[in-house]
C-alpha cells in the first residue's frame, strides 16, 4: 500500500508539471496574446516569444513534414515509457523523482506535437545581444530531471574517501 501511494505521489508530480507547462501555453497564447505582440520584453533578459518548433531541441530535425511529426510522437511515447520503466524499478528516491518530472515534460512536448503539430516554445533568455534557444516548461523540466540524475549518479565521486 505504501509503495502504491509513494507512486502515486511520483504521478501528481509529473501531472503537475505537466499541466504547469499546458496552462503557461495556454496563458500566454489566449489571454497575454502572444501570438499577435511578437517579443514582449518581461525582464532586461527575458522575452516571451512565440515559436512554434516542429523539430526537437535546438530545432533539429525541423522540416516540418507530417511523417516526422508522428515519428517524434512515436518516438517521444516510447521514452515515456522507458521512463516510467526505469522509475518503478529504481531504487533512488531522487531518480524516480527526476523521472517523473521528466515525464511530466516530455508530456508536455509530446501533447503539443499531436494536438499542434508543433511543440509551443516562448522562453527566451538573453543577455545583451546574444539570445539563448526559445524553450518551455517542459523542456526545463526535462533538464532539470537529467540534471538531478546526473547529480544522483555521480554524488559517490565527492564523497570523501
Amino acid at each position: 500500500m505504501v509503495n502504491k501511494l509513494r507512486e502515486f505521489s511520483f504521478l501528481i508530480i509529473s501531472i503537475f508539471i505537466f499541466l504547469l507547462d499546458f496552462f503557461s501555453k495556454y496563458f500566454l497564447i489566449n489571454f497575454y496574446d502572444l501570438g499577435s505582440k511578437g517579443r514582449v520584453s518581461i525582464t532586461p533578459f527575458l522575452d516571451f516569444i512565440l515559436v512554434l518548433n516542429p523539430g526537437i531541441s535546438f530545432g533539429l530535425f525541423s522540416s516540418g513534414e507530417d511523417i516526422q511529426r508522428w515519428i517524434l510522437s512515436i518516438l517521444s511515447i516510447i521514452i515515456i515509457f522507458y521512463l516510467y520503466y526505469w522509475a518503478r524499478n529504481s531504487s533512488s528516491k531522487l531518480i524516480k523523482l527526476s523521472l517523473f518530472i521528466m515525464i511530466g515534460g516530455a508530456l508536455g512536448n509530446l501533447f503539443d506535437r499531436v494536438f499542434y503539430g508543433n511543440v509551443i516554445d516562448f522562453i527566451s533568455l538573453h543577455v545583451f545581444n546574444y539570445y539563448w534557444y526559445v524553450f518551455n516548461i517542459a523542456d526545463i523540466a526535462i533538464v532539470l530531471g537529467g540534471l538531478f540524475i546526473l547529480i544522483d549518479l555521480t554524488k559517490d565521486s565527492f564523497k570523501k574517501k
